[in-house]
């Protein structure tokens, strides 16, 4: 099922190279990003076994659980799926 990621996103990004190529059709555009943007996310679904659906999509809603000892980070997690992060917060 990985090559139905890599055709989601070729097609999704065939969108943005075509518009920075100067093709003035946006409707061509629009017929490949559509389509990319909807595998990626049936694959998502398909694919990830978290149980929130928005976990599933990358739509993490992240809470500081504490910050980290070790330097400047601090450590997240996110409420639904309980799957935590390590970040550095920048200035």
């Amino acid at each position: 099922m990985r090559k139905w990621h890599v055709v989601g996103s070729f097609l999704v990004m065939a969108g943005p190279v075509l518009i920075l190529s100067g093709v003035k059709n946006t409707w061509l555009v629009l017929f490949l990003m559509v389509p990319g943007v909807l595998t990626l996310t049936i694959h998502a679904l398909l694919e990830k076994n978290e149980k929130s659906l928005r976990c599933r999509l990358g739509l993490h809603t992240y809470e500081r659980v504490r910050w980290n000892e070790d330097g400047p980070g601090e450590i997240i997690e996110c409420q639904r799926c309980k799957k935590r992060r390590e970040v550095m917060r920048g200035f």
